[in-house]
Formats: C-alpha cells, structure tokens, sequence
C-alpha cells in the first residue's frame, strides 16, 4: 500500500482549504481566519470558479468550505461536482439562512457539515479541525494535533 500524499508531507507543507463565497467581505474575513490558523487558503468567489480550481488543484484540496446560498451553483451542488473529482472531499457548508429541507436530508445522511453565519474565527477553526480530524488518514490527523 502506497503511503497518502499526507504521510510524504514536508512539515512546512499546509492543509489546503479552499473557501467559496460570493460576499467579497465574507472571503476575506475566511481566508485571514485559516491562514492565521495555519492553512494554506484558495478563495473563489463563485461555484465555476471553485470546480475549476478543484479540477487542476494538484495535490488535491484537503477541504472545501462554501457558502450554500450562491448565484448560478449553491454550495451543495459544488460539493457534489468537486466530491465527483474527490470522494473523500470534506464539505463544510456555511449560511446566514436557515438550512431548506434538500440540506436538511444531505446533512442527516452525515456527508455534509454546517455551519450557521454568524460565526466565531475559533468556532470555524475547531470545526475544520474535527472535520480534517475525521478523514482515515492517520497521518493527517497526526499532523492536526500537533
């Protein structure tokens, strides 16, 4: 069994989250967030633009956190779309609106994550945690607790 691309990690290497909002103002509060959490951050603003990252990010993202309520793609279609190209994608969707019943049912089925808006910079960074914490990989998980 080949070792992940987690176990061959340099440890100046950083989890890759990309973070798709289509609030200028909420992407850069997001990005300084996880990267003074130590996470290499990508930010789009739309779900085109995200599925076009995911498509050429090489290595693959570590996690996807979107707003669900976007123009032209929501965050759970983009979800679905980038979990095409990697399965083990963790998916946090964040909203200021209350969850409609297609989240709801995705939720309840635990193959996505939720975050209500507004939320706290250490309530984002202990839920990425335990999302990233979440993934089979012992060595990620390692590199987490540290």
């Amino acid at each position: 069994m080949e070792p992940s691309r987690y176990a061959q990690q340099n440890s100046d290497e950083r989890l890759r989250v990309l973070i798709v909002d289509d609030d200028l103002s909420v992407r850069k509060i997001l990005y300084r967030i996880l990267e003074q959490g130590g996470y290499a951050v990508l930010s789009a603003c739309s779900g085109a633009e995200a599925l076009a990252i995911c498509r050429r990010s090489s290595p693959p993202l570590d996690l996807l956190i979107t707003d669900y309520n976007m123009p032209g793609m929501n965050g759970l279609d983009l979800g679905r779309e980038c979990r095409a190209l990697n399965s083990a994608l963790p998916v946090l969707l964040i909203s200021g609106a209350h969850p409609d019943q297609e989240l709801r049912a995705e939720y309840e089925k635990g193959k996505w994550e939720f975050l209500a808006k507004p939320f706290r910079g250490e309530e984002l960074l202990r839920r990425v945690k335990e999302m990233l914490l979440m993934q089979p990989d012992p060595a990620w998980s390692q590199q987490l607790s540290l």
